[in-house]
């Protein structure tokens, strides 16, 4: 699977009509896109901006989303609900033998591969919408191996025993190796918070340390940025306020 992230930086006073554009039109936009398997939109819990968060079967569904237009369309359709802070930028041709289009303006996706997943179901907004904390983590690329082993044989299991987890995500970066996100789902804040302050999140840390890049200093940064000229881990909080599984197999897609 594929994991694609659209930071949106939602204009103050429109955050409950963008919700509502989410879900009325992006969401069936993306329900009948060919290799979609699901669309959330994460609201920032405390001083981050929104994020849309896709699911895909494969890099190449994704990049033809893209190529279609289609993604385009549906910023252009979005602009009025967003900041003038958004970061916009013309659309970069993945052909090197053709030049970029001028007439499209994008918002750079940031794209990863689904290393390991477990308890992805909980990413249905049921009525009771998960929690979503989200570390991101810079490892080293000869360590790479080490730290999905330590990851997904002991990081993990920790995880899902912890109570009011409803799931891990980990996701590494198509184009970045030395990235990674780890993405896990709570039922409410005060789980996340428990397990953030009971000390088993910075033991697990410890044991992945040495798999990290060595240019890390370690400090973490809750709910934003790390400190200027800091690389240490950065853990950002969500409220999934909008999400649905597209599955292919529908008949209503």
């Amino acid at each position: 699977m594929f994991l694609r992230i659209v930071r949106l930086r939602v204009r103050e006073g429109q955050e409950a009509a963008f919700t509502s554009f989410y879900q009325e039109r992006v969401i069936p936009a993306l329900a009948g896109t060919d290799g979609c398997l699901y669309a959330g939109l994460l609201a920032p819990w405390r001083g981050e901006g929104h994020q849309s968060l896709t699911i895909w079967e494969s890099i190449d569904r994704a990049h033809a989303y893209e190529d279609s237009g289609l993604y385009h369309r549906l910023l252009a359709e979005a602009a009025p609900y967003l900041s003038e802070r958004t970061e916009w930028r013309v659309r970069l041709s993945r052909d090197p033998l053709e030049t970029s289009d001028p007439s499209r303006r994008e918002i750079a996706a940031e794209e990863y591969k689904v290393e390991a997943d477990e308890g992805s179901g909980a990413l249905e907004n049921d009525g009771r919408a998960p929690f979503v904390r989200i570390v991101d983590l810079r490892v080293d690329p000869d360590r790479r191996d080490e730290f999905v082993s330590i990851y997904t044989g002991e990081v993990m299991p920790a995880l899902r025993a912890q109570k009011g987890c409803r799931g891990v995500f980990l996701a590494e970066g198509a184009a970045d190796l030395k990235s990674m996100l780890s993405i896990t789902l709570w039922n409410r804040e005060e789980d996340a918070m428990r397990y953030e302050m009971g000390g088993e999140f910075e033991r697990l840390t410890a044991r992945l340390k040495t798999t990290f890049s060595p240019l890390y200093d370690w400090r973490v940064s809750l709910g934003g940025p790390a400190e200027p000229g800091s690389s240490g881990l950065k853990v950002s909080s969500y409220q999934l306020v909008r999400g649905r599984r597209l599955d292919p197999n529908d008949p209503e897609r």
